[in-house]
């Protein structure tokens, strides 16, 4: 997920390789959970499938991972920031906008009323909170 241009530094080559590995490796212990349960919503992250109010709903790599933060941080205002450093992995070089393009997308897999959300809701100057309901 990284680029360099020739010439380029040896020293700068092993940080940035570093930098990768330690982001690969933070994301697979986050991923541990073998089974995560909220609000009628069910991950299984042995064989990524997620299944809302007893209906299975197919979920990209990215819409997942949010899903995923949001379930083990009930309650808790995450700030835009914090969900693209942990989603997308270490430094986010892309426009802030993505993130609500995937939040839309996720509401409308995982709320009654996407207009209305009731698990994912925006916490104004912040970012996103996940209301439980439990």
């Amino acid at each position: 997920d990284d680029y360099m241009t020739k010439p380029f530094n040896m020293r700068e080559l092993v940080a940035r390789m570093r930098a990768v590995l330690r982001r690969s490796s933070s994301r697979g212990e986050e991923g541990t959970a073998k089974r995560l349960e909220a609000a009628g919503i069910v991950l299984d992250g042995e064989r990524h499938e997620v299944v809302v109010d007893g209906r299975k709903v197919e979920m990209p790599l990215m819409e997942y991972r949010l899903l995923e933060l949001f379930i083990r941080n009930p309650g808790k205002a995450l700030a835009r920031e914090y969900l693209l450093s942990k989603a997308w992995g270490g430094d986010f070089y892309g426009q802030t906008k993505t993130l609500d393009v995937h939040i839309r997308r996720l509401r409308k897999k995982i709320e009654k009323d996407p207009d209305r959300p009731q698990r994912i809701v925006t916490v104004r100057g912040v970012g996103y909170r996940f209301e439980a309901g439990d």
